[in-house]
């Protein structure tokens, strides 16, 4: 009984005759689902106009009861993007990359917990209503402390927010799919 599943990883760029060519042939194959990869384009409007017009082919000829992947997407309205046009999962480096600089992730948006803003932002948590270790347990003035002086625990504090953060906004996502708001 095999536990693991092979995809395929749909190529072409943005350009429309390659990813069509691309798909067609892969999913002609007995793949267990289609991973969607290479360039994705030039920002996000480029990703999203791609999305927009290959992922309804993913709803022919009996394609659409396998995974679609989403390689390597970055920010948060690329994710949310993904998810209206019909991704299954996606993978990104995103929340750890933007930890490991400095920035945390929050309803309200980015912060930039080094800005000197937050040296006394004493009992100030990172996200109101975030219930992760770090917003549990720290405020912002400490995490910037930690960024100014180079300790490695800001790393680890602000990787475990990004993290905590994204998988409530995917649970949430879920949510709004099975109610059928999205």
């Amino acid at each position: 009984e095999r536990k693991k599943a092979i995809f395929s990883v749909i190529h072409g760029g943005t350009d429309v005759e390659l990813r069509t060519k691309s798909l067609e042939y892969l999913t002609s194959l007995p793949w267990d689902g289609y991973a969607i990869g290479g360039s994705l384009g030039n920002g996000r409007d480029e990703l999203k106009q791609l999305l927009g017009w290959m992922m309804p082919l993913f709803n022919e000829n009996g394609r659409r009861d396998k995974c679609r992947h989403l390689l390597g997407i970055a920010d948060l309205e690329s994710v949310k993007n993904a998810v209206i046009h019909g991704v299954d999962s996606m993978d990104s480096s995103y929340p750890t990359k933007l930890a490991r600089h400095g920035t945390l992730m929050t309803k309200e948006g980015l912060i930039r917990i080094k800005r000197g803003k937050h040296a006394k932002s004493y009992g100030i948590k990172i996200d109101e209503g975030c219930e992760c270790l770090t917003c549990a347990h720290y405020d912002r003035a400490y995490l910037c402390h930690l960024f100014k002086a180079n300790e490695l625990l800001g790393l680890e504090l602000a990787t475990q927010h990004n993290i905590y953060f994204m998988n409530q906004l995917m649970s949430q996502m879920r949510i709004d799919i099975l109610n059928g708001n999205i």
